[in-house]
């Protein structure tokens, strides 16, 4: 009966050995396919690299006449290192996959104060942007906001009230549409009479022009050191208006002095008719108290400037 017992006792412990080198088989064999399996991984992953490397280095060599220089030209407020970056452009770049007129563009649509923009090749592998900034016009009021226009009247940038540059000519009343940067900003009308204005005194030396008001097309209006406003009437004689008013301020300002403030109105200078032209000259303080000092002539100006008298209030 004992030898029994212990025959069971050595069979249980041979089928534990053997259960246990099975476990141990099972482990070993896991962590060699384990092993296997990650340096199958890693191999893929170098072998992938080394294509991917080679491939980059083979279209880097093999890119058909490189970019090797891109140089910017012209006065501008921009850095030639924003242009280049916003035209697109870039040195390596294939010159048969250059595209001009989409640099041209991205450089109109992000660089409003450019007016003229020109991309070419300045020799075999360097391309030129040839560039020029718009000249200011002035500052045209829309609401209750300010916006810098260009003499192209390109919309420049957008101000605040208290920040609009005292020696910008300020624009009042222009007609406008959608006011977008980069875009123009006041109708044809608008931009024509400013257009009038400004070469009209340009071309006769009118100084000290600090407003153009045109909210009423039919009533126009300058002001001059912000002290005179100048009434023109309507558009259509302006540049005889500002050739006429640049002979009669000497005189106005001898008879009321170098100070004087107040309203010169020529509007009768704005037809053809020769007879009725009068420039009369309003000082500030009747200007204020219309009921206690009844306007009067106080400069009149027939034909010549040189005829212009002076009179005083009552």
């Amino acid at each position: 009966m004992n030898e029994q017992r212990m025959e069971n006792l050595n069979e249980a412990r041979r089928k534990a050995r053997r259960r246990r080198r099975r476990r141990l088989m099972i482990i070993r064999t896991a962590i060699v396919l384990g092993i296997v399996a990650l340096l199958v991984i890693v191999g893929w992953f170098v072998v992938w690299k080394f294509r991917a490397d080679a491939a980059s280095a083979r279209k880097e060599t093999t890119t058909f006449f490189p970019v090797k220089e891109i140089v910017v030209e012209g006065e501008t407020r921009y850095s030639a290192e924003e242009l280049i970056e916003k035209s697109g452009l870039y040195v390596g770049q294939s010159l048969m996959g250059v595209n001009k007129v989409q640099a041209h563009d991205l450089l109109e649509q992000n660089f409003p104060y450019l007016d003229t923009i020109e991309v070419s090749n300045a020799s075999f592998d360097v391309l030129r942007i040839r560039v020029t900034d718009t000249a200011v016009m002035g500052a045209a009021q829309v609401g209750d906001a300010w916006y810098i226009v260009g003499v192209n009247n390109k919309t420049l940038e957008k101000v605040a009230a208290d920040a609009v540059p005292t020696n910008l000519l300020r624009i009042v009343g222009a007609t406008t549409e959608n006011v977008v940067i980069g875009e123009g900003l006041m109708d044809q009308r608008s931009l024509q009479i400013c257009e009038t204005v400004t070469s009209a005194a340009a071309l006769y030396e009118l100084h000290g022009m600090t407003t153009i008001d045109i909210t009423v097309k039919t009533k126009l209006a300058i002001s001059l050191n912000d002290r005179i406003q100048v009434v023109l009437g309507n558009e259509t004689n302006i540049p005889a208006q500002i050739k006429m008013l640049t002979d009669t301020l000497p005189v106005l300002y001898k008879n009321n002095g170098l100070e004087a403030a107040g309203r010169l109105d020529m509007t009768t200078y704005a037809d053809d008719n020769p007879n009725n032209d009068k420039a009369v000259f309003t000082p500030a303080e009747l200007l204020q108290k219309p009921e206690e000092n009844p306007p009067v002539d106080s400069t009149t100006a027939t034909g010549d400037a040189t005829a212009t008298t002076t009179t005083t209030a009552g």
